[in-house]
């Protein structure tokens, strides 16, 4: 029997990131179920050890690509950001990392693990479908200038669609069949508005954190965010949100906004629990990474917000 963890935003091209997953235990989760919500890194040799290295530690991996996997540092590559991507699914189903719905046996009973590929949707794009909040205080130069999609990605020139709507279609399929067990999806872009902004109750948990960490439990002024820079530009897409609810998800995770949330919204949780930088997670903004000192457990539920529970696991 299997518990459901998840992480996101691992980067192990950051050395401390890197060793933080060389130090996840080899015997604690042998039993379970991992889910990895994109962006480990945009080398595919070391996201193949990593992802084989995470395999070794839990008894099953799934992983959705992020934005970051799709970037192309050679400029003299002739491939798109959409040929890596199917290189991606192709390593992974080469070394045994899912990247397709599986049934698996929870301490619940079944549970099916249903991945959603994503990209955003810029306000320019496709406003409907956009999370785009705009703002008196956003740069838009600046915000697009420093956004490294902009720079990293190649995409082709006949796509005839947004990327958002390019990655929903491939999850037609697994959206529209019938599962005969609760459903558990994840993806690395965020599915809902709601969820960039911290509330009150994220507020506290930060607060908690910086306490955990020594440090002064007010929240930093925009929680890091560069001055003039707008996320919700980049954050994610409606269609998400509509794909998700139409597999009948209990449990959404997801990453990509460095802040971690664990929400129910109409029925729905909604779980980020991302790595991030090592700056992030000194100033206490990933709340909850120290405390699980490593992923989170999202199935069976650990909605009461107990995070330090697992500790006397």
């Amino acid at each position: 029997m299997s518990r459901v963890y998840a992480i996101s935003d691992l980067h192990v091209d950051h050395p401390d990131n890197l060793k933080w997953v060389e130090e996840l235990s080899f015997s604690r989760y042998q039993e379970d179920v991992l889910l990895v919500a994109g962006d480990v890194t945009d080398c595919l040799n070391l996201l193949k050890t990593t992802l084989v290295s995470l395999k070794k530690k839990f008894k099953e991996v799934f992983f959705v690509p992020g934005n970051h996997e799709l970037w192309i540092r050679d400029k003299t590559c002739k491939d798109s950001s959409i040929t890596k991507f199917n290189r991606i699914i192709e390593m992974c189903k080469k070394n045994g990392i899912h990247t397709d719905p599986k049934k698996i046996n929870s301490f619940d009973g079944s549970v099916w693990i249903v991945p959603l590929f994503s990209w955003y949707t810029t306000p320019e794009e496709d406003r409907r479908d956009s999370l785009y909040v705009p703002g008196s205080y956003e740069d838009v130069n600046l915000t697009k200038t420093l956004w490294m999609d902009n720079h990293m990605c190649k995409w082709p020139t006949n796509m005839g669609k947004s990327r958002s709507r390019y990655f929903a279609e491939q999850n037609k399929d697994r959206v529209e069949r019938p599962y005969d067990a609760p459903v558990i999806t994840f993806s690395h872009f965020v599915p809902r508005m709601e969820l960039i902004r911290a509330n009150s109750d994220d507020d506290q948990k930060v607060k908690k954190e910086r306490q955990h960490l020594g440090l002064p439990c007010c929240v930093p002024k925009r929680q890091g965010a560069v001055k003039g820079f707008n996320f919700t530009r980049y954050a994610g897409c409606n269609a998400l949100d509509d794909q998700l609810r139409d597999a009948g998800a209990e449990v959404h995770v997801y990453g990509h906004q460095h802040r971690n949330r664990d929400r129910i919204i109409q029925g729905v949780r909604y779980v980020s629990h991302c790595l991030g930088y090592k700056k992030e997670r000194s100033e206490g903004l990933t709340y909850g990474i120290t405390q699980w000192n490593g992923p989170k457990q999202v199935w069976p539920s650990t909605q009461d917000n107990s995070e330090f529970d697992h500790l006397s696991v």
